[in-house]
């Protein structure tokens, strides 16, 4: 199983703002930067991740992104259920797909009960699980610091 683009660039937008110090924000293009993705794709997802209460975001001088809670409160499973299709196959999506064999077919079954072990062991991590040892993560997503002009 392979999750979304969007759902992968969910938790990536995450942790990188998790690692800001107490107090201080990120931003989409910082964010953009450390992994070399689209920033237009970071603009989408972060709006999400707001709208979802993931994040707060503040326009102008002193804005930027910050966390909307602690990050041992944000759920790994809690964020992919919230930004993954986790139908998986049609007859579990909302309405039940149009399969002709699905009154009489396990494999439904089989799919949710994959689903809920998924979500199973994602449920048991945390944002903040996923930041705990921080120093090699900022080394990698935050860009060194441009030298003062004398």
């Amino acid at each position: 199983m392979e999750v979304s683009q969007f759902t992968d660039y969910s938790l990536r937008a995450l942790i990188r703002t998790a690692l800001a110090a107490p107090g201080e924000r990120t931003s989409a293009r910082e964010i953009a930067e450390g992994y070399g993705i689209s920033y237009n794709h970071v603009v989408k997802v972060v709006h999400n991740l707001a709208k979802l209460g993931y994040l707060h975001t503040s326009r102008g001088r002193g804005g930027g992104i910050a966390l909307a809670r602690p990050a041992d409160e944000i759920g790994v499973g809690e964020v992919v259920r919230d930004t993954e299709n986790l139908a998986l196959v049609e007859c579990l999506s909302h309405g039940g797909g149009a399969c002709p064999i699905s009154p009489a077919c396990d494999l439904k079954r089989v799919f949710a009960e994959a689903r809920r072990a998924f979500l199973e062991v994602l449920d048991r991590y945390t944002l903040g699980d996923l930041v705990r040892t921080p120093a090699g993560l900022r080394a990698i997503l935050t860009p060194p610091a441009t030298p003062a002009l004398a």
